[in-house]
């Protein structure tokens, strides 16, 4: 039988000891991170005997583990991730039971980077409409303009966020260019707030000024689903479909090859 090296048991003692230890030791919170105006989210650690119908839930705020049911949650799709044990965890407990739990969300899981794909549209010219434009492009301009991007965004510790899609010009001829993509929507944090996903934007204009607190813009979803390689939420009237990427750098770096090969050929044009 082949033996587990030293690390991973540790980091597992840890993960299984952590409510434990809370528990039987210091009660004091555990997190002391503050919290969002009107949120009524409940925040903890997941523990030792969490399964389909109960969460064992050790608060942010200290104490003992509390166990609540969440049988019509998981019935009702929403319980969002694995909740592994040792996971980081949001929940919604319901207003008429307070040892059950309406929604519960996997947060350690919903860390980390979520990509879903954009297509470029074709730009009308002077002479033709857009899709009168994409009709007359070749197959080989199909091929180099015509090239799928990954946009999206990274969800880090300490409810920083950060875009995924953004890259460096090869050159000034976009203008140029028979085709444009979407505008990257750059987020620089997150909260969950009342088991809704809000995702706030850039906190400086194009300008460079400032943003006031108070003007910061921001998208919030419902969940749909959360996964360990996807996650839906639902923002507006649309479901937003993502897929986890390794990292930021993964996905970016097919963009930026995607528009060092267009500029190449814009170059080349001119």
């Amino acid at each position: 039988m082949r033996k587990l090296p030293a690390f991973i048991i540790l980091l597992i003692a840890i993960s299984l000891g952590a409510c434990t230890y809370q528990a039987e030791g210091d009660k004091g919170a555990i997190d002391i991170t503050e919290r969002v105006k009107g949120d009524n989210t409940l925040y903890g650690l997941a523990c030792d005997g969490t399964n389909d119908s109960t969460l064992v839930f050790l608060p942010n705020s200290g104490g003992d583990p509390v166990s609540y049911d969440i049988i019509d949650a998981t019935r009702n799709h929403q319980i969002f991730g694995s909740l592994a044990i040792g996971d980081w965890v949001g929940m919604m407990v319901d207003p008429h039971d307070k040892r059950k739990a309406n929604l519960v969300v996997d947060l350690d899981e919903l860390k980390g980077t979520w990509t879903f794909q954009v297509i470029p549209k074709v730009k009308p010219t002077p002479t033709m409409n857009a899709e009168e434009a994409e009709a007359a492009m070749t197959d080989s301009m199909k091929a180099l303009y015509m090239v799928p991007r990954e946009y999206g965004f990274t969800l880090k510790r300490h409810y920083q966020a950060s875009p995924v899609g953004l890259i460096v010009k090869e050159n000034s001829l976009d203008d140029n260019s028979p085709v444009a993509y979407p505008k990257v929507t750059v987020y620089t944090s997150w909260h969950i707030i009342n088991g809704r996903l809000y995702l706030y934007k850039d906190t400086v204009d194009e300008q460079g000024k400032r943003i006031p607190q108070s003007q910061v813009g921001f998208d919030d979803g419902t969940f749909v689903y959360l996964g360990t390689d996807s996650m839906a939420a639902l923002f507006g009237k649309k479901v937003m479909q993502y897929h986890r990427k390794a990292n930021a750098i993964e996905a970016n770096a097919k963009a930026q090859a995607a528009e060092k090969k267009v500029s190449s050929a814009d170059t080349i044009k001119k």
